[in-house]
């Protein structure tokens, strides 16, 4: 389920990053690690979305999983939404410009999980549909399991301290 490449949200992390100057570790594997990271998360979500739209009547159960999913992994998603902003404000000038490249990237992001909607809404859609039947047993599995599944990643990105 988890196939898809890091393009938009590591083309965004990467040009913060380097505006952002010299960093240790070296920007650009901070970032694209972070990117990568934090794209697994932002799939997850736009299954999510994509399922709700396309099959309503997965609605209730897929958001009880997602959420449950989310609680179990509160403390990691809040750690990388940390990093991307730290990220974020490394790149910026002063707090008016952080503030506009906050909105940008968000919009970024947004954007970016929309078209993961729509690339995974736009597969065979007996595949869609098993897919969508299946998410909330996805949720529970290794593959979702993000810390652990990125854990080398996520070694990396926490050498640089919060």
């Amino acid at each position: 389920m988890m196939n898809k490449t890091v393009f938009v949200v590591a083309i965004s992390l990467l040009a913060a990053a380097a505006r952002a100057g010299a960093a240790a570790p070296p920007a650009e594997s901070y970032a694209t690690e972070l990117s990568r990271v934090y794209e697994a998360t932002q799939f997850i979500r736009a299954v999510k979305e994509g399922c709700d739209s396309a099959h309503k009547e997965n609605a209730a159960a897929n958001a009880a999983a997602y959420n449950s999913w989310a609680k179990r992994h509160r403390a990691f998603l809040n750690e990388l939404d940390r990093r991307v902003m730290m990220l974020i404000h490394g790149a910026s000038t002063d707090e008016k410009d952080y503030a506009k490249n906050v909105g940008r990237y968000m919009g970024d992001v947004v954007q970016y999980r929309e078209i993961l909607k729509q690339d995974f809404l736009g597969g065979p859609a007996d595949n869609v549909q098993r897919q969508c039947n299946e998410f909330p047993q996805y949720l529970k599995s290794a593959e979702a399991d993000l810390p652990k599944r990125f854990a080398a990643e996520l070694k990396s990105i926490r050498k640089r301290k919060l």
